[in-house]
Order: structure tokens, then sequence, then C-alpha cells
């Protein structure tokens, strides 16, 4: 029983120091979102010798997949969250609202995601490429599963809407997110219809989609 315990123990001492360097990548990147922080820089900021740090990731890159991996649940689970519910269905811009909101709050998971292909996913080797996207997949079926049953669509087409969702998202991301060099020459007023605000223009193109999307037999 007590060497049970001591495992237990043990266990949860290293996702408690799994969880500390992956706050400390997050906080580090959030300084710097156009530069992944150094392992060496992580593990000075989680407190921990870089070998410790190698103990739990490979590489860097293998960290921000982690974090990358935390972000997406977290989104899921929002919706999941927001749609279980039976009075969810009619509540389209409580939901819009509650999206909106975890993007602001996690402004890593867009940037990261852009990087995932170029960058983050050539450093992983082909079994932990298959569990992140198996994961994700997993999960997204899941979700769509919960928004079939509270707008009474077929089978599939949750997974579908969510899709697109975030393809719209990360698409009006990457128009809009200007590098801060040409963010102060579209600053001149005649350049106003090509620059507005993502936060804003984001939850309209969302409600315009999801609205005509459940209208279409």
């Amino acid at each position: 029983m007590r060497s049970m315990k001591q495992r237990a123990m043990g266990s949860e001492d290293k996702a408690a120091r799994r969880a500390d360097i992956l706050a400390a990548a997050r906080a580090l990147y959030r300084q710097n979102s156009y530069q992944l922080p150094s392992v060496a820089q992580i593990a000075t900021a989680s407190g921990l010798a870089k070998g410790t740090v190698y103990l739990y990731f490979r590489t860097k890159e293998e960290i921000f997949v982690a974090l990358l991996a935390e972000d997406f649940t977290g989104l899921l689970n929002e919706v999941e969250r927001h749609f279980s519910t039976p009075s969810s269905a009619g509540s389209l811009d409580a939901f819009l609202s509650d999206y909106m909101a975890y993007l602001k709050h996690h402004p890593e998971l867009l940037r990261l995601d852009a990087m995932a292909y170029s960058v983050l996913e050539q450093n992983l080797d082909i079994e932990q490429m298959r569990a992140f996207k198996l994961g994700l997949t997993q999960q997204l079926v899941a979700t769509g599963a919960i928004i079939e049953r509270a707008f009474a669509l077929p089978e599939g087409r949750g997974t579908s809407l969510l899709m697109r969702t975030y393809a719209l998202t990360r698409g009006l991301w990457q128009t809009l997110d200007y590098p801060p060099c040409m963010s102060e020459l579209l600053a001149a007023p005649e350049f106003a219809p090509i620059r507005p605000p993502f936060l804003t223009e984001l939850p309209q193109a969302l409600a315009e989609y999801w609205r005509g999307a459940l209208q279409a037999p």
C-alpha cells in the first residue's frame, strides 16, 4: 500500500512539473509571439534545470504542440459547455460571445496554430504527430455530436460546422494580423476598409455563417 501511494505521489509530482513547464512556456511566448523561446529560457522561467525539461519534452516544438493541444481542448470544452444544455440551441449570440472571449484570453492559440505545419510539427516524430492529430479529431467529432443533438442535425454536420468555423477564424486572423511595420503604414484613413478589427469582424462573420448554415437544407 505504501509503495502504491508513493508511486501515485510521484505521478502527481510529474504532472505538476509538466504543467509548470507549459505555464512558463506560455508566459514567455505571450511576451513575444513571433519567436519561440528556447528550452533554456523555459527552464529558467520554470525554476528547473535545462536537462530536467528534456525529461518531459524532447524538443521545444513538442512543448508548444502540447500548449496548442491544451488550447484546442479548452476551446472545444467551451463549445461543449455551451451546447450541452437543452436551451442552448437558441442562444447563438451567447455562444459567439463565449467563443470570442476564449480567443481573446488565449491569444497564443491562433499564432501557434499558424506555425503548426511549417515549424512545430516538423520536429515531431510520426507517433507524436499521430497522437496529436488523433486526439484533436476525436475531440472535434465528440463536440460535433453535441452540436448535432442541440440542433437536430445529421451525423457529421456538427463536425463540419466546427471545422468551417475554425477555418473562418484562422483565415480572418491571418488576413488581419499585419506585422508591426505594416500596421503603421495601414493606420492611414484610406486603408480603413482592409483593416477592420479582428475581434469585431470575426463575430459578425461567424454569426452570418452559422445562421445561414443552420437554415440550409
